[in-house]
């Protein structure tokens, strides 16, 4: 017989509340859902006098109550995360720099008292913290001048800065950096979702404003007062750096550890540098480290789930014993556990102590238990869901809950992540007579009974709560789960269309429109007479050098010719360039003529014209799971808008693995099928077949869809049977490799063909497709990029679609380098399989990949492991990749063979052995095969021990670390890509003449080729000389980094209108403060070239009396103007008999001669 709880009490919200804040004793509650544990909590907290401190078995719990108590309660500011590292104890691992600004912001908002909730996983509370009173002795505080009484000299903020953890950069784009430009400090605060720029005149902070790291250009929100708090928890600067010195050299000598070893660790923090696991030296950087107590004031605990938490202080107990053993067995220099971590004894006054608040999962009877318990009669939408992926009938089951709650009269409040899936959750509502406002921002006490309402937010999961008669659902309970994540603004860069010359490195190869492959060897600055300027140093065969001025930069390019040998110089004033240049022009020309004459087959066709979108292709569209991209919309409109011309479709979709192609191809599927076309999806190989089969399946698992698939993995029988019935008329999607191209394979009204990589099949498989092109809609995907300078090139010839921005959730990978450790990698390889995932193992040597097999299976003995490389026979390497796709196996070692298009969600975790071995490109490939779900994602990046590391290879690991957000590492390594998926658009004939001559001249070449044949206007570039005698460039001391400087001379040169160039000089003087004179020549002398490239003047040159100019043949200045100059004022103008025409100006001055030879040239408008 069950026991009776005669104590419990059917709790309401007020009844919870009043006996929380009348009295401490401690209290269970119990019968919550959903969200509904947050909600309970954001209504205590308007009555609750001190501080709530939520503590939760592991970080996503936290993260998700934390992120529902913000959408509830009114000021979010007063709710704070405080993440652990998300590292194993003593892990030779590091910090992700996100995890640490958050809990450093956390940090400093608890010393200063300006939370009402913290929330936190068991993890971060047994981690002890940097102390309280450093964290309040180092934080600093800038006022502008007009707050502001007392002087501040620059050098003293820069002092400052290095002191609170500050990296020096030549460019801020990352918090906790900062750079220093004259008058101006770039600052990116721990604490700040946008970077600050501080403007300073003498030694006065004169004013401070926010910017946008991707443009780098002022956002406008100006600051009066900024509070600066340590960038990390490590402080290697000043008297902190003499601590840690200190301390560590009193450890190792304890340890017996050589000096050698600690002079080696010193070294390398003084850099800056941080290698994997040094973060756990911690307690070294101060006399004693704090817990969170210290931080605590007036608090009272609330314990989700206790059982729960118990078991994590139990196994997070264990991991720092055996790390700390780990430790001593290696002899590494650590510090002990007492003075990192907390024991659990510690923390028995909160899981046992009074006055704590316990939301339980499972009521446990406890005799002599004097907890207050409060049941709430609260329900999840889990029956909802249920009915919504059941039924055939889309919305119907949620609008006949709206309309029940309407008559009821029910508060009910939907809530969706973005305006766009609120628009359509809205629109498809309609549809069943559910009318509802959208409200972006509406509060929960502002909601009116019987009038469901729409909302845009974060929330997890909704409720009902029959006793108050609210409602609240999401739209993950309506459409099912979807990952969404905010975007980092300002973390995230903006991939710009600049050219490639924005990376360009000294030694670098680039092509000279005239001169042809060099060496650049750097940015100098010479002087000749009184003239100086800013020239890029050019080596050419036979060492012959060539000092090219900034104003002439237009002429030069950064050479990209696919991967390989270093290209050959050319020989300035040689043959070979020009020889190079016309067979390159000669394989364009043929490469555009076949392209025309396909295009003029295609206008001439007539094609199956299919119907606008409907009300079920909307349903299916906001089944999406995931929000899209810009890119992605715009390819989805493009394909539809091609299926409603009445011409063929041939459309190309290409992106990274993962950004989106599939569901461009699902979208564009359903539409077929919708209008009774049948659709036959054409993949290279049977693992892919498998792979789309599955993802199609799940998606159209609610529609009336059939999907089959035809595969070598299945009896001829079966295949048989889909045949017979794909012939019928009765499968509407057929997925499939080369077989379905066979001749027996017939369908009864084929409407669509999509393509997943055309470029891997064969010859004669690829002629069939070309006879296809003229019967159906081809719609091809591959997952090679393509640059969109060639998208470009191309506009017009080939329906090209590029999406190359990355889905939010792509940036959730956490990327460790690290060396090769036994116990790092079963405790990585253990975390993966006990999820539930899988784990790929990249060892990219066939001779000893199965040695490497047996020393992970002896590592780490659960393991399933699989073993694929490419010299096994290909059905094999098939049986393996579908093993592991169906979960038969669970750990994949492989060599980089894991397939380009493999998309396989459940494996979250990539091991890379000796990752130092890899091109950043390999890298970048490998590292996207993880992070395709809603999971966190962890790549280890596998090196040797530091102590066998060069200087160059730790510069080389500085650049591997970049891979952990999209930094510059990963633009080079898209640079690599692009060609490769440039050289299968194009094919394996254009390779040769994009070697020679570079890529970027190769599709300028593309495009005034296709121009020409296609009767369109071509004008030969004019490139003006400009020789005036001014002194025109940016000093070192106004713009110090080269690469930058270089930059703004290249967009300058390009600039096609004086609008531009303002804006160029505006986001100058925002960035660097006031222009030098030179500044200013060179902004002057970039507007009288934009007037002569119109004009098509060559030469410009002033002798200190006479205006000289040379003409191009193709001018645009009419002889009959310069005849009436001539005839008019003879005293004044004078045409050369080499038709240079010269104008006396007599001497000017730098201002002065600029306005007048702008004056001058107006004439000729």
């Amino acid at each position: 017989m069950e026991p009776e709880f005669h104590d419990i009490k059917h709790a309401t919200v007020k009844s919870f509340v009043d006996g929380l804040c009348s009295h401490r004793q401690t209290s269970e509650v119990l019968g919550l859902h959903g969200s509904s544990d947050a909600y309970l909590l954001a209504r205590l907290l308007p009555e609750h006098a001190g501080l709530l401190v939520i503590l939760t078995a592991e970080l996503p719990q936290a993260r998700q109550l934390a992120a529902d108590l913000q959408f509830y309660h009114h000021r979010p500011a007063e709710i704070a995360l405080l993440p652990n590292w998300e590292l194993s104890p003593y892990d030779p691992l590091t910090p992700h720099p996100e995890l640490e600004a958050i809990r450093m912001t956390t940090l400093a908002a608890l010393a200063r008292g300006e939370l009402k909730v913290l929330v936190l996983p068991v993890r971060a509370l047994m981690q002890k913290l940097i102390p309280r009173q450093v964290l309040a002795n180092v934080a600093l505080e800038l006022t502008a001048e007009n707050e502001s009484e007392q002087e501040y000299p620059r050098e003293q903020l820069t002092e400052n800065l290095l002191q609170l953890g500050y990296q020096p950069v030549p460019l801020v784009e990352e918090r906790g950096s900062f750079a220093v430009r004259g008058d101006i400090v770039d600052l990116f605060p721990a604490d700040r979702e946008q970077p600050v720029r501080i403007d300073f005149f003498g030694d006065w902070i004169e004013k401070m404003r926010t910017f946008d790291p991707a443009t780098q250009r002022s956002a406008g929100e100006t600051i009066a007062r900024l509070k600066l708090i340590p960038s990390k928890e490590m402080i290697l600067h000043g008297p902190f750096l003499e601590t840690f010195g200190q301390r560590l050299k009193e450890r190792c000598d304890e340890l017996s550890i050589p000096r050698t070893e600690r002079d080696a660790i010193m070294e390398e923090v003084r850099e800056g540098l941080l290698a994997p696991g040094r973060h756990f030296l911690l307690p070294f950087n101060y006399p004693a480290l704090d817990s969170l107590f210290s931080y605590l004031e007036k608090e009272r605990w609330v314990l989700l789930d206790p059982p729960a938490i118990e078991q994590e202080i139990d196994s997070m107990h264990r991991e720092v014993r055996d790390g700390e053993q780990r430790m001593l067995d290696q002899q590494q220099p650590h510090a002990a556990r007492r003075e990192l971590f907390l024991d659990p004894s510690e923390l028995q006054p909160i899981m046992t102590g009074p006055g704590r608040v316990e939301l339980s999962q499972l009521r446990v009877f406890q005799l002599d238990d004097e907890r207050e318990r409060y049941h709430f009669k609260c329900t999840g939408n889990a029956e909802l869901r249920a009915q919504m992926s059941e039924g055939q009938d889309g919305l119907e089951p949620l609008a006949a809950k709206l309309q029940q709650f309407e008559e009821d009269e029910w508060r009910c409040l939907l809530v969706c992540h973005k305006q766009a899936q609120a628009q359509r959750l809205r629109e498809l509502l309609a549809v069943h007579d559910v009318e509802l406002n959208i409200n972006p921002a509406i509060r929960l006490n502002n909601l009116h009974a019987g009038f469901p309402q729409l909302c845009v937010g974060e929330l997890s999961s909704g409720f009902c709560l029959p006793e108050e008669k609210l409602a609240i659902i999401t739209e993950e309970e309506i459409f099912g789960k979807r990952s969404h994540r905010q975007k980092k603004t300002g973390q995230q860069r903006a991939r710009k269309l600049m050219s490639s010359l924005a990376e360009l490195k000294e030694n670098d190869y680039i092509v000279h429109t005239d001169h042809g492959i060099g060496q650049y060897l750097g940015l100098v600055h010479l002087q000749t007479g009184p003239v100086e300027g800013d020239f890029l140093h050019l080596l050419y065969a036979g060492g012959d050098k060539l000092y090219l001025p900034i104003d002439r930069i237009e002429k030069v390019q950064k050479y990209l010719g696919g991967e390989g040998a270093a290209p050959k110089l050319d020989k300035m004033g040689g043959q070979g360039w020009e020889k190079a240049r016309l067979k390159a022009r000669a394989a364009v020309e043929e490469l555009a003529r076949q392209l025309l004459e396909l295009y003029a087959k295609r206008e001439l066709r007539q094609g199956f014209a299919y119907s606008a979108p409907d009300k079920l292709y909307k349903e299916f569209e906001a089944t999406f799971p995931h929000e899209e991209t810009d890119d992605q919309l715009s390819a989805i409109e493009d394909t539809l808008s091609d299926m409603q011309s009445d011409k063929p479709m041939d459309r190309l979709v290409c992106g990274d693995v993962g950004y989106g192609k599939t569901e461009v191809a699902l979208r564009a599927a359903v539409k077929a099928v919708l209008d009774s076309k049948q659709v036959a999806v054409l993949v290279p190989t049977t693992v892919l077949a498998r792979q789309h089969w599955e993802s199609f399946s799940q998606r159209l698992k609610d529609f009336p869809v059939r999907v089959e698939m035809v595969s070598r993995f299945r009896t001829p029988a079966e295949n048989k049977k889909t045949l017979e019935a794909a012939a019928a008329g009765n499968v509407d999607i057929l997925i499939g490799t080369h077989r379905i191209l066979q001749r027996d394979v017939r369908f009864k009204d084929l409407g669509l063909v999509i393509v997943d990589e055309e470029q891997r099949f064969g010859v004669s498989h690829k002629e069939k497709l070309k006879q296809l092109r003229a019967e159906v809609d081809i719609l091809t995907l591959t997952a090679t990029p393509i640059p969109r300078t060639l998208h470009m090139s191309m506009a017009g010839m080939r329906d090209l679609s590029v999406i190359d921005t990355a889905p939010v959730d792509r940036l959730a990978i956490r990327t460790y380098v690290t060396r090769f450790d036994d116990e790092l990698l079963r405790q990585a390889i253990l975390r993966e399989l006990r999820r539930g995932g899988q784990v790929y193992f990249i060892h990219n040597r066939v001779q000893t990949i199965d040695a490497m097999a047996e020393q992970l299976r002896e590592l780490v003995p659960e393991a399933s492991i699989a073993v694929g490389h490419g010299q096994m026979a290909e059905k094999e390497l098939e049986q393996v990749m579908l093993d592991f796709i169906e979960g038969k196996s669970n750990l994949l070692l492989a060599t980089t063979i894991v397939e380009n298009g493999l998309d396989i969600p459940r494996a979250n975790t990539i091991i890379v052995n000796r990752a130092d071995c890899f091109g950043l490109s390999q890298l970048y490939q490998l590292r996207g095969r993880v992070g395709r779900s809603d999971r966190r994602a962890y790549a280890y990046l596998l090196i040797p021990g530091e102590a066998s590391l060069t200087k160059d290879a730790r510069e080389r690991l500085k650049v591997l670390q970049e891979l952990t957000e999209l930094g510059a590492g990963f633009r080079i390594a898209s640079h690599d890509l692009e060609l490769r998926g440039a050289g299968d658009l194009l094919g394996a004939k254009q390779s040769g003449p994009i070697a020679a001559i570079g890529f970027e001249l190769y599709t300028e070449l593309l495009e005034e080729t296709i121009n020409k044949l296609r009767g369109l206007e071509h004008e030969e570039k004019v490139d003006p000389e400009i020789r005036l005698g001014l002194s025109a460039f940016f000093a070192e001391k106004y713009l110090p980094d080269p690469n930058q400087r270089l930059q703004f001379y290249q967009r300058m040169a390009a600039a096609e209108s004086d609008e531009e160039l303002f804006d160029i000089s505006e986001e100058l003087r925002d960035r660097y403060g006031e222009m030098p004179s030179a500044g200013e020549a060179l902004l002057g002398t970039m507007r009288l070239r934009i007037l002569l490239k119109k004009l098509r003047i060559e030469l410009l040159e002033y002798d200190g009396r006479r205006l000289h100019l040379s003409f191009h043949a193709s001018t645009k200045v009419s002889p009959d103007l310069i005849r009436k100059l001539l005839t008019e004022q003879p005293e004044k103008y004078r045409l050369g008999a080499d038709f240079k025409l010269s104008a006396e100006l007599g001497r000017l001055k730098e201002q002065e001669l600029l306005l007048t030879v702008r004056k001058e040239l107006q004439l000729f408008f």
